[in-house]
């Protein structure tokens, strides 16, 4: 506690008052992101508003030997950015400048702090267009997007935001002040540590810019819900469309349990007139003349193949709102509503119903009475797991048999050669199953990277490894 009262006096020099917090209720709301598996337990938080501050507060607590945990929307999903240990919490919360927008280059520049949804509107003002988007991107901050290598639900179009980095300003956990790439779209000058950076869950340092390609925007879009048989029929409808559509930028996948939450809990209506074992919501950019009419005819041919059981097309930009929100609000819905436990992974798209057959028989052993509900971004495997809590036990009774369970799922996807995390990082959540997806050797090379860049080991400590 010295080392903290040192850190806070020390602090006083250079940060406004208002930038260091160390009342009760900031320590829990800036301690901990959305999965609450484990209890926040900060010292300190600070707000630092540039570069400079974020490198002075960084020399300091290597100074001082002290613990720091970087800290965006906290919209992730793995522990990522919860400080269980008394670590200081480093807010990006107050670096929210947009720097530049150039249309030559087509990019555009910004602080850390800035969130996907002020990033995508600015871009629509010049007329150009950022593609990745998920659905807390009115608050999920654009460091921690690239510090998880954020998906979303373009992946299977744009791929994921690290394929749209074009240069990265970093802290390194040294103190050390790293300029990555600057605005060049071509450089081989040895190893390119922007893409250690991406993915790196503020373990090897803290992003404080970076500047981000655009593109060029559809336009127009269309949504499609499709009723599925079974799961079954997911594959031979992916290929189909992607046969078919030359414009396919997502294709979400939800299964009947997902989709009836969403219409329970938000009030709207199901758009189809039965109720499906499985769900695709696609997207398709409109880019020429009969577009539209084009999609018509696809669909209709689907239904006639026996591909899909009904369909709505969106005939009008509400329209495919509403049917977008069917998908977006599921993750809200579910926080909102219960108490869960999330696995965020991803399998061999080819695996995807073999997988989730054999994901449902184990659920049905593991958790027999707990309602379980599946959706995620079928495009590119990714499969999102929900546990709901039952009534009549605890949090810490649930959370410990999810723990204890999630051994016999990751066991399963490793079986399927998948991923423990597709798009949320490996954080507190998954730390000690990464085993399941890494070979030891790749650890341990990962420890060493840790090292050169972090050697007092003060970057958030304990996630990715313990």
């Amino acid at each position: 506690m010295h080392d903290i009262n040192m850190l806070e006096r020390r602090l006083a020099s250079f940060l406004k008052p208002s930038s260091v917090l160390t009342d009760a209720p900031s320590l829990e709301f800036y301690g901990r992101d959305w999965i609450k598996d484990f209890k926040a337990a900060p010292s300190l938080v600070v707000l630092p508003e540039s570069t400079e501050e974020v490198q002075q507060i960084v020399a300091l607590c290597n100074e001082l030997r002290l613990a720091l945990v970087p800290s965006g929307g906290r919209t992730g999903l793995s522990g990522g950015a919860t400080a269980t240990k008394g670590e200081v919490v480093l807010s990006m919360e107050r670096m929210r400048k947009i720097l530049s927008l150039n249309r030559v280059d087509r990019t555009i520049s910004c602080q850390a702090g800035v969130v996907l949804e002020k990033i995508q509107s600015e871009a629509a003002g010049a007329g150009l267009y950022f593609p990745v988007d998920f659905s807390t991107r009115g608050s999920a901050q654009i460091g921690g997007n690239l510090a998880t290598n954020a998906g979303g639900i373009r992946v299977i179009r744009y791929g994921n935001i690290r394929d749209w980095v074009v240069g990265l300003t970093v802290v390194s956990g040294k103190g050390e002040l790293l300029s990555l790439n600057g605005s060049l779209f071509k450089n081989n000058t040895g190893y390119d540590l922007r893409h250690l950076m991406l993915g790196s869950e503020g373990t090897l340092g803290v992003i404080t810019e970076v500047t981000l390609r655009l593109t060029t925007p559809p336009k127009d879009i269309a949504r499609i819900l499709c009723g599925l048989a079974s799961n079954d029929h997911i594959l031979p409808l992916l290929a189909f469309c992607r046969d078919n559509l030359r414009d396919l930028s997502a294709f979400e996948f939800m299964e009947r349990r997902a989709l009836q939450e969403v219409l329970s809990h938000r009030g709207l209506r199901d758009p189809l007139s039965q109720q499906f074992a499985a769900y695709i919501l696609i997207e398709v950019e409109l880019n020429s003349p009969g577009s539209r009419d084009d999609l018509v005819a696809v669909f209709g041919e689907a239904y006639e193949k026996d591909l899909i059981k009904d369909v709505v097309v969106s005939e009008s930009s509400a329209q495919a709102q509403e049917l977008m929100s069917l998908r977006d609000l599921i993750s809200e819905t579910l926080s909102s509503h219960y108490t869960l436990h999330k696995n965020d992974i991803s399998v061999p798209i080819p695996s995807i119903p073999a997988f989730l057959h054999d994901l449902h028989s184990l659920i049905n052993e593991t958790y027999p009475s707990m309602r379980v509900v599946v959706f995620g971004h079928v495009g590119d495997g990714n499969l999102h797991v929900n546990v709901l809590k039952a009534g009549d036990i605890s949090d810490d009774e649930f959370w410990r048999g999810c723990h204890e369970a999630d051994h016999k799922i990751f066991a399963l996807v490793q079986k399927y050669s998948g991923s423990i995390s597709a798009e949320h990082g490996v954080g507190l959540l998954k730390r000690d199953f990464l085993s399941y997806s890494r070979s030891e050797a790749e650890i341990e090379i990962m420890r060493g990277i840790k090292r050169a860049f972090d050697p007092l080991g003060i970057m958030n400590p304990g996630k990715i490894f313990a």
